[in-house]
Order: C-alpha cells, then sequence, then structure tokens
C-alpha cells in the first residue's frame, strides 16, 4: 500500500491534539471504500451505531461531514454505507495522508498513533493511543459509498452476529420490511423533529421521538415527502418561491434511506399570514407566459408588498397542453420577492397539466399516473399537505384522464377527463387528515383544480365529510375561468359553525389570453384572490383584478341596452338570443329589463347585499334583488366578444355563475337616471370584518372595449 493519499471524512479526531510520535513512516493507502467505526460499545463492534463515521476511499473521491454523536446521517447495511451527499459542504472537504511504521500507522494533521491488532480481508482493527487517551477503532470495508435516494441493489452479507441485521436511524430500529426511512432533523440543534407527517403519497405516517420515519413503499411511489410543520419555514433553497418538501425516490426491494433539514422559523409559527388563489394561468405561448409574467406577477408583487408572509397557490392548468411551456413557467415562479420576503408559489396540477404526449393505453389509472409525471418534474407529487399558522393546506390531482383527442396547442393531443378521486387518494387523505392535531381548533384548506359543487361522483363527499372535521372549511378551486362562491348552507359546517365555503377563481389569462383582453368569460377582471389569515380563520378576502384599483369590484349596466344592434344585437332581457348561424345562444332575463344591473365580480348569495343611493345627499333609495345562478349571461361580455373580437365558441356566453343585481327606478330608464350611486357591501362570513363597493356610472357600448382590455 505505497505513494498514494488516503482520503479521511472526519467526525471524531477532529478533537485530538498533541504531538506524533518519533518514528519512520512510509506513506500507504487503504484502498477501496473503508467505514471507520465508532469507539468499542460494550466489548463488540457496533456498525449500527455509527456516531462517529469517517470514510476512506483509496480512488482519491471523498466526501466528509461532521454530525454530533448520536446524529449520523450515515447507515451502514449489508456491506454498503447509504449516506445523503447534499449534506456534505465543499469547506468540510479535505486531503490527508497516511504513512505506516511497522504495524503503527500515523495520520497526518492527526496526533496519536493507530496499531493494527487484527488484520482480515475486509477488516481492520487498531488500538489507539495519544493525547485523547486510548481506545479501539475498526475499519469494516463496504462495497460502495453513495446517495441514499437511489441507493444500487446492495450485496447481501451474512451478519456475523445476530444483531447486524437490524438497521438504526438515529437510535431507531427499522423494522423488517419497510424500505423507506429516514431522519427529519432541526438544522439548528441537529435533533430529530418528532410529530412530522411524512408519505410518499400512498402511506401516511408521523416521525417518532428521535424524529425518523418508516414505511413500506407503494409500487407507484415516486417521492417521498413531508407536511411542513407550521412552526418551520417552508424550504426553497435554490429557487426562493419555489418550495422543496420532497426528494424523488426509486423503491427497489432495498432499504431507501433518505433525510430531511428543516429551520425553525425565528418568531415561532405565523398565526397571521396571506393566501394567494391564482386560477388558471393556462399559458400555451411563451407570448402567454410573458403576459402572466409582466402584468399577473408583478400586480401580486405590489398587491402583497409590505407582508412577510406570503405564500401562493396556483389552482391549476399552469400550462395550455404545452409541456414546452414548463420550464418557462416554473422560471416565472422562481425568486419573486415583494420587497419584504419571497412569496412561496405552490402549484394544483389542472386538466391541461396532464401531460398528453404520455402514451394512451387505455388503462384510465395507469393513463393518469403516467400523464402526472410531467408535472412532478418540475413541482412534485400531486398530492400533498402543508401547514401554516392553524391552518392545513392540502392540494389535491381531482382530474381523472379518460381518452386523448386532439388539440391545437403545442402538444397536439389533449385529455378528455371528469373530475373526481381514485380510492388510494381518499385512503391517503383519511390517513392525512387523521395525523393533524387538534382538527376540531384548526382551519383547513383543499385546493383542486374542478369544482366541487353540486357533484356526487367520483368521492367528492367523501372530501366534504373529512372536512368537517376542521373548525373551519374552504376549498379553493379553478378550471372555470369565472369567479363564484358556493357555500354548503345545509349539508357542510366546521366545529366553529360556519358553513363550509367553496371558493371558485377566476383565471389570470382571463378568456385564454386573447389579444388586449382583460377579462373572464363572465366579464370580471382577469386576476387572483387575496385571504388574509387569522388563527384559524380568514380574517378578510378580496378580488383582485390584474392592473386594477383594489375596489374595482363592480360594474353597473342599462339592462335596456341593445349592444351592437347593426350585428349580432344582444340584450339583458331576452331569454334566447342566437348569435348568428352558430348553435349556440346567449341568456337574457326578462327581470333585467328597465332596470340597473350591477355586476359584483366577487359575490355570494349570503355574505353581500347591493343598494341605491342618491348620491349628493347619500339618501337610501333602494334595494336590488339577486339572480339566481345560471339564469343570464354577461350581454355586454357577449356581444362584445362575438361582434367585435370574432368568437366563434359558446365559452363567451357562459352563465353558470350569475353575479347580476338588479333595481327598477320609479322612471324605468336607467339611462336617463342622474345623481345615483350604487353601493355593494361584502360582510366577511363569522367576523366583524366588511368592505363597501361603489359605482355611480353605466358601461355602454361604447366603453366595452376599454373596460374589457388594457
Amino acid at each position: 500500500m505505497k505513494n498514494s493519499k488516503l482520503i479521511l471524512a472526519v467526525l471524531l479526531l477532529a478533537s485530538l491534539t498533541g504531538c506524533q510520535k518519533e518514528e519512520v513512516y512510509e506513506p500507504v493507502t487503504i484502498n477501496g471504500t473503508w467505514v471507520f467505526s465508532a469507539k468499542k460499545d460494550g466489548g463488540n463492534w457496533s456498525d449500527l451505531k455509527l456516531s462517529n463515521i469517517y470514510v476512506f476511499d483509496g480512488t482519491g473521491g471523498y466526501i466528509v461531514k461532521s454530525l454530533a454523536p448520536g446524529s449520523t446521517s450515515v447507515t451502514y447495511y449489508q456491506g454498503k454505507v447509504y449516506a445523503d451527499e447534499s449534506r456534505f459542504s465543499q469547506a468540510d472537504k479535505q486531503t490527508y495522508s497516511a504513512k505506516k511504521s511497522a504495524e503503527k500507522y500515523l495520520f497526518e494533521s492527526f496526533p496519536g498513533t493507530f496499531t493494527l491488532t487484527a488484520s482480515k480481508a475486509d477488516e481492520l482493527t487498531f488500538d489507539y493511543s495519544g493525547p485523547a487517551g486510548g481506545d479501539g477503532y475498526k475499519l469494516s470495508k463496504v462495497s460502495t459509498f453513495q446517495d441514499s435516494t437511489e441507493p444500487d441493489k446492495p450485496k447481501p452479507e451474512e451478519p456475523d452476529e445476530p444483531e447486524d441485521t437490524q438497521v438504526k436511524i438515529n437510535g431507531t430500529v427499522i423494522q423488517e420490511g419497510n424500505d423507506l426511512a429516514g431522519l427529519i432533523e432541526d438544522k439548528g440543534s441537529g435533533k430529530g423533529i418528532p410529530g412530522v407527517i411524512i408519505t410518499d403519497g400512498y402511506n401516511c405516517t408521523k416521525t417518532d421521538e428521535n424524529g425518523v420515519y418508516q414505511f413500506k413503499s407503494n409500487a407507484l411511489t415516486r417521492f417521498i415527502y413531508y407536511t411542513t410543520p407550521a412552526d418551520y419555514k417552508v424550504e426553497a433553497p435554490t429557487s426562493p418561491s419555489l418550495p422543496v418538501f420532497y426528494k424523488a425516490v426509486k423503491p427497489n426491494g432495498e432499504l431507501l434511506h433518505t433525510d430531511f433539514t428543516l429551520e425553525k422559523l425565528s418568531g415561532g409559527k405565523e398565526t397571521n399570514w396571506t393566501f394567494i388563489g391564482i386560477g388558471d394561468p393556462q399559458c400555451a405561448t411563451s407570448s402567454n407566459a410573458s403576459r402572466y409574467n409582466s402584468e399577473t406577477i408583478p400586480d401580486i408583487k405590489k398587491t402583497t408588498a409590505g407582508k412577510s408572509s406570503v405564500y401562493a397557490m396556483t389552482l391549476g392548468d399552469i400550462v395550455f397542453d404545452s409541456t414546452d411551456m414548463w420550464p418557462t413557467m416554473r422560471a416565472s415562479m422562481s425568486a419573486v420577492h415583494n420587497g419584504t420576503s419571497y412569496i412561496i408559489f405552490f402549484q394544483t396540477i389542472g386538466n391541461h397539466d396532464h401531460d398528453s404526449l404520455q402514451p394512451d393505453t387505455s388503462d384510465n389509472l395507469m393513463d393518469d399516473y403516467n400523464a402526472t409525471s410531467t408535472f412532478g418534474k418540475y413541482y412534485g407529487p400531486v398530492n400533498y399537505s402543508f401547514d401554516r399558522g392553524d391552518v392545513h393546506v392540502v392540494s389535491m390531482d381531482d382530474i381523472m384522464v379518460t381518452e386523448q383527442k386532439s388539440s391545437s396547442k403545442s402538444n397536439g393531443k389533449t385529455w378528455s377527463y371528469s373530475g373526481g378521486f381514485t380510492q388510494a387518494q381518499i385512503d391517503w387523505l383519511k390517513q392525512d387528515i387523521a395525523l393533524v392535531d387538534n382538527k376540531a381548533d384548526k382551519m383547513i384548506f383543499i385546493c383542486c383544480h374542478i369544482p366541487f359543487k353540486n357533484s356526487s361522483a367520483n368521492h367528492y363527499p367523501d372530501v366534504l365529510k373529512l372536512m368537517d372535521e376542521f373548525k373551519e372549511a374552504h376549498l379553493m378551486i379553478g378550471h372555470t375561468h369565472y369567479t363564484q362562491n358556493y357555500i354548503y348552507t345545509n349539508t357542510h359546517k366546521g366545529k366553529g359553525g360556519l358553513p363550509l365555503y367553496e371558493h371558485i377563481h377566476g383565471s389570470a389569462c382571463g378568456a385564454w389570453w386573447t389579444k388586449s383582453c382583460s377579462s373572464t368569460v363572465s366579464g370580471e377582471p382577469s386576476g387572483y384572490t387575496v385571504y388574509d389569515i387569522e388563527g384559524a380563520h380568514i380574517k378578510d378576502w378580496f378580488f383582485k383584478g390584474t392592473n386594477k384599483d383594489k375596489d374595482f369590484q363592480l360594474r353597473v349596466f342599462d339592462g335596456n341596452e341593445i349592444y351592437y344592434s347593426s350585428g349580432y344585437p344582444i340584450n339583458w332581457y331576452t331569454a334566447s338570443q342566437k348569435v348568428g348561424t352558430y348553435s349556440f345562444v346567449v341568456k337574457g332575463n326578462s327581470a333585467l329589463k328597465n332596470c340597473f344591473v350591477a355586476q359584483v365580480f366577487n359575490d355570494d348569495d349570503s355574505n353581500w347585499s347591493v343598494a341605491l343611493y342618491k348620491k349628493s345627499t347619500g339618501a337610501k333609495i333602494g334595494e336590488f334583488k339577486r339572480l339566481a345562478n345560471g339564469t343570464c349571461s354577461n350581454a355586454a361580455m357577449s356581444a362584445h366578444y362575438y361582434n367585435k373580437k370574432g368568437k366563434t365558441s359558446d365559452s363567451y356566453r357562459s352563465w353558470t355563475a350569475s353575479h347580476y343585481w338588479y333595481y327598477k327606478p320609479a322612471s324605468g330608464n336607467p339611462a336617463t337616471e342622474s345623481d345615483w350611486e350604487v353601493v355593494a357591501t361584502q360582510t366577511i362570513p363569522g367576523g366583524k370584518v366588511s368592505h363597501t363597493y361603489k359605482c355611480s356610472t353605466l358601461t355602454a357600448e361604447k366603453n366595452l372595449e376599454k373596460e374589457f382590455h388594457f
């Protein structure tokens, strides 16, 4: 063993001091990969309690990490060392020489002498003498040293003693049959964190008192990931706005040892924080993404300026069947700083985020699994949770693909689909929620893409029932490209007494980034919604139109106006209005004739009121009535898109959500009325916060280009 360097990874010996003996030593190398084990434990060598680890690699490559005794990040199992290489910093790396005189070894830069007392093909045993006193050490040869996340299949070896068949991590014995295990430790103390929920997307468990988790993987496991505890930071190490709470794993029947390190929030859990709900960026092209990056993202930054705890959730359809857009969209939500802190962007998968370049095998379950792989590459798991303050936030994939069809987007294909969940997803959610402590004192958000309202298919009722276990419950939804709020008044409510509330968010892309367009298919501005959280309650929320004033929450129309009478004439009061030779119709409502018509963008049927006032005196004239959902299209918006923008599909006559309130003035002619003002009042459920929004001008045909476009 000559003329080579010995590579040494140091834990214990770094503390040794003193002078080396005056003897003649020759340079040596211990070839291959060895583990320098801990001191003798009760007279026996313990390869399973490697609290002091040294790795020798005669090939010249090596990694070193100093850890506190008892908190090793290395597992020795069946002749192999598993370790997470990402934890070892460049600053820890050094090169040391070794020299030999007779059977005594000198490690350069480390005072003291190691005397060889036993030699085997795969084991060298030493006695040590030096300033630190005398003790024994052992070098055990191993077949490989590698990252724990994707180990090669270890070579089975018969243990010398029965205890060698056990694997321990931080003092916890890993039970036979469990192939996913690891340590979640506190960055500051180096100690394991107990009680952290961790999952592979199929099974959930909690870390034990040592901060160790373990369970058996599912055959379809892609990731191992945890629920960020409320009193720890959301880890976003390389792209400060994109959370990294997961690691990719590939189960192979052997132990996968995967560790995580979390950092405590300096001020404790964030009982006051802000949640941003973003519906459907749905970018198909680089020009779409450019608008998202130059319009939506700066507006969010401006709106949240001064807030230090802001977490955003994109609610599906990040791209539009355009897998080539994933890098661009990921970049658009990386390093978003609002002047106070980075805004963390979580993601929910939508139907257009399912990769249609994956083959259609006619096995719907496997097709759905395969179709989520590209999303996973950029954002990780599709079913996950995290905690902020007193809120448990869950994001789930509620898209069930069926078959492929053609698309005009870059993939050339898209998936047909239905909404809902598989039994495996419901089993996962039940486990996740069962592990949440003190549910009756917490709020839950479940974030999905397709709305739940009025659906009893594919496990939607099972999810709603689970939400009833919390003090307050909210669904955060996208998909529709219009805003709608649905309250489960008579069916589901939290332990605090408030009914479950479903927030269906309008789209960031509006009407699919139509040139210069700034409106959705039902006429409200493109935008997002801001929720201010206090404890286990939404203290306040408001819809925010992109590049619009925060108080811009309604428009008022003349219910008698006929739009574009020389083209496809459309009005508010005729029940069925055919658009040219197309098969679709625009729906009007006879109740709106002769009335002021107020469109309130973010209204619901319980917490809003609208009234007409005399503007000069503030005297109340009368109360508006609200149309039932599904009874009217936005006549002005539909007329504009069909007449001026050349649209030829039924998307632009949507009537599912009716945000329309009406009041008939004495004259029956809103156009001739003067000195009036419409006041819409919102009361936040369960609190004392209320808002008033005002409008005193009619939006007429001549204003539509300006109103619906920049």
